[in-house]
């Protein structure tokens, strides 16, 4: 439940905090009071479209902070999933900012989110039903969407199921779509396939063989101070010259100068063994030495050859890769896409056959689909009706109309109509009075008539959604009397099994609350600015009788709100046992 807002910078409002409480909380006020600017602060908290017009005259950010209590651990498990640590109090907090600059700012429990992160974490909180929401109704397109969610679990099933059947067909058909636009400009395809083939295969390209020919290239282009090193070290190693004897002649002469004191001291005997192990390796080294000299020969063919294919592999890297291994992996896609074009037929064949089995998949979901939702669309019918009755609208006829592009030879040839959420075409059907027949919501239904059956749905629909607060602003629109007592005792009901608050301009929903807020707009220094009080039960008492008789109060006023107050608590004094 929302346990308080906290407003800051919002059109008419500096700073305000409301503390709601659990069940039924009421909104009233005269109009332009501001309450329609606490539903939007809610809105913007819970992520809506923001409306940069809201931020004060004068201010430079606009901030909402929107507490929770929360009841259940199924919205822990989400914050988990977006990496928010739940609090342990069980407390959650919504922030939203809006700067003059464009700046838009979201935060939940302090961590910084993405709007769309806000919205889906808010939706599982609050549902909120103003006067703008009854167009929802009005659009045939959106009736198939009420009947999903009455569908449950059940539905949702069948539906995940018709998305991955949807999607792999729609693979398959792109497939089908692509050979055949091949078709149409295959031989010019295919021949420029076969050129680059062929030229691949010309190139006779090797994995790793560009670094071991600029390994190769790197030696004999160094030849001459390779070979005049390695002589030189030879003849100092080996051979000597007139200034000094050899490397390997010196320390031949150390070792044997040692060797005849060997054994005298064991200390010197281990430096004379290293010694004599470091003879034979410099002897072997210089022999592996004498050799690579005697072998190594330039080349210059073999380096202008080696330079050849260099520049034959660089031109290929630019034509078809980035590296020789790319040009290799790419002859084979070219080589596979050369059998597809030249078996194309036999190809399109192949998918055109797998594409009707996927299409009958689809079909099969749809149509398990449509036997789900005729199922929820009688629910609907009933209980709907249900609540009209409660609703004096006991006479209104409600059907759900259901057709689809289904026939017996569908499984033959693909029929139109299709999608991703089924063949479904729904529409809502209404007679309000006795005799009329049946036509859509959009043509006959009255304002009053429209809060009244979005109430019934809010409802039904309600129940099945489990979210924990509701929020209506202003769906009293065009009903009283007695029909105003109904929407009061339904909207009452709701409250007793979650936290409800509504704003309104019917005294009859307004003594129905467990807490009683009043909107009013104050002049100080010469700023008006919008104030919310919370009601004891004598000041509740005054501002409903003002919503029955206007701002006169008159001892029959009065009295009457006294009456309507000790109805309404009677009423769910009775609920409650």
């Amino acid at each position: 439940m929302i346990r308080e807002i906290s407003i800051q910078n919002i059109a008419l409002i500096d700073e305000l905090t409301i503390s709601f409480e659990e069940g039924f909380n009421v909104l009233t006020g005269e109009t332009g009071a501001g309450k329609s600017i606490i539903i939007d602060s809610v809105n913007l908290a819970l992520g809506e479209r923001a409306d940069r017009e809201l931020i004060q005259t004068g201010k430079n950010f606009a901030r909402v902070d929107l507490l929770f209590q929360l009841t259940n651990d199924r919205m822990n498990e989400t914050l988990t999933e977006y990496g928010i640590p739940p609090e342990e109090d069980g407390s959650l907090l919504l922030m939203r900012e809006l700067s003059i600059q464009g700046r838009n700012l979201c935060k939940v429990n302090g961590r910084s989110v993405t709007l769309t992160m806000l919205r889906e974490i808010s939706r599982h909180l609050v549902d909120v039903h103003g006067q703008h929401q009854h167009q929802s109704l009005l659009t045939p397109e959106s009736h198939v969407e009420f009947l999903d969610r009455l569908g449950g679990s059940d539905l949702e099933e069948t539906m995940a199921e018709l998305h991955l059947a949807w999607s792999t067909w729609q693979v398959t058909k792109k497939e089908i779509n692509k050979l055949q636009g091949w078709s149409e400009n295959g031989e010019r395809r295919s021949d420029i396939l076969k050129y680059q083939i062929d030229e691949i295969d010309k190139a006779a390209l090797k994995s790793g063989e560009e670094e071991s020919i600029r390994k190769e290239r790197s030696i004999l282009a160094h030849a001459e101070k390779i070979a005049s090193s390695v002589a030189e070290t030879y003849e100092l190693l080996y051979s000597g010259n007139k200034n000094a004897s050899s490397v390997i002649d010196g320390l031949s002469v150390v070792v044997s100068q040692l060797k005849s004191i060997q054994g005298i001291d064991e200390n010197l005997d281990t430096i004379i063994e290293s010694l004599e192990s470091i003879q034979y390796t410099l002897e072997d080294s210089v022999h592996e030495l004498r050799f690579y000299r005697d072998s190594f020969e330039y080349d210059p063919d073999r380096l202008e050859m080696l330079d050849d294919r260099l520049e034959l592999l660089l031109t290929m890297k630019r034509k078809y890769g980035a590296s020789v291994e790319d040009v290799i992996q790419l002859k084979g896609e070219l080589e596979s896409e050369l059998d597809l074009l030249e078996n194309s037929q036999e190809k399109l064949e192949a998918l055109q056959k797998q594409s009707h089995d996927q299409y009958l998949i689809v079909l099969k979901c749809c149509r398990i689909l449509s036997q789900k939702r005729k199922k929820a669309a009688q629910f609907l019918e009933k209980q709907l009706t249900k609540e009209l009755v409660d609703l004096n609208m006991g006479r209104t006829l409600f059907q759900v109309n259901m057709s689809s592009p289904d026939h017996a030879a569908a499984e033959e040839n693909d029929i139109p109509g299709i999608s991703k959420n089924g063949y479904d075409n729904v529409e809502f059907l209404i007679s309000p009075n006795l005799g009329e027949p049946l036509k859509p919501l959009a043509k006959i239904i009255s304002g009053g008539e429209m809060s009244r059956l979005m109430l019934a749905f809010k409802t039904i629909l309600g129940d099945l959604d489990e979210i924990p607060t509701m929020i209506f602003d202003e769906i009293d629109v065009g009903i009283s009397g007695r029909t105003a007592q109904k929407v009061a005792e339904k909207i009452g009901g709701i409250s007793r099994n979650r936290q409800v608050i509504c704003v309104t301009h019917l005294p009859q929903i307004a003594s129905m609350a467990d807490c009683h807020f009043v909107i009013e707009k104050k002049i100080s220094e010469e700023h008006t600015r919008t104030h919310v009080s919370k009601l004891d039960i004598q000041e509740r008492k005054e501002e409903i009788a003002r919503m029955i008789g206007g701002s006169n109060l008159t001892t029959l006023s009065l009295e009457h709100a006294g009456e309507l107050i000790k109805s309404a608590i009677q009423q769910k004094t009775e609920h409650s046992i």
